[in-house]
């Protein structure tokens, strides 16, 4: 199974900003100029599941429009993660004792008390991957940096650990469950752009 991920166009938004749940705007102008490129670069055929937040859903309808054939589905587990009370709050604003608390215990604190904890987060991307293997097709996700470092993060974890997040009670495996701030991938993600994901080799 291979996914295409494709994240959505630079948002209009100061810089610095955290914007996860929050449902910015991107330019008219760069929705066009994303989708024109990237229908020359997108496989075609497969199953588009997108993000409903629209920096990514207003980029799919541009896309459609421009291509009838192309269609897609929203579901929520694409979302960004939801930062709650640190939402649209400059990250060199945020209290370093909150910030603290949240990289100490990475897989559980949940971001401004109102948002989402890692664990949850990277629980229900599992489960939306879970799902699409069922289906046994390749997808095209249309989504965000911290969904893309989610997979990439899950795809470095065992085969069980994944089952267990998918299927079950993240609490459950908890023993087993080394989610770190340490270890949360900090690769580069560029606006616009697709990227292959591959289904490890060591999974079943």
């Amino acid at each position: 199974m291979r996914l295409h991920l494709l994240r959505h166009p630079r948002p209009l938004i100061q810089s610095g900003l955290c914007y996860g749940a929050t449902d910015v705007a991107c330019a008219a102008s760069a929705l066009q100029e994303a989708a024109l490129r990237l229908l020359d670069v997108l496989p075609k055929g497969l199953p588009v599941i997108c993000s409903p937040l629209q920096r990514c859903e207003h980029l799919a309808q541009v896309l459609q429009r421009l291509e009838p054939d192309f269609a897609y589905k929203t579901d929520g587990r694409l979302a960004e993660m939801n930062f709650g009370a640190w939402e649209l709050q400059a990250w060199n604003a945020i209290h370093l004792a909150e910030l603290a608390a949240w990289t100490d215990d990475f897989a559980n604190y949940r971001c401004g008390a109102s948002g989402e904890s890692a664990g949850q987060f990277v629980q229900r991307v599992a489960r939306c991957l879970w799902e699409g293997r069922i289906h046994g097709q390749d997808q095209v996700w249309i989504t965000h940096a911290g969904v893309i470092r989610a997979l990439v993060w899950l795809s470095k974890q065992p085969f069980a650990l994944f089952t267990a997040l998918a299927q079950g009670s993240r609490q459950a495996f908890e023993p087993l469950y080394p989610l770190r701030a340490a270890d949360w991938p900090q690769c580069e993600l560029a606006f616009a752009q697709v990227q292959a994901w591959d289904w490890p080799t060591d999974w079943r």
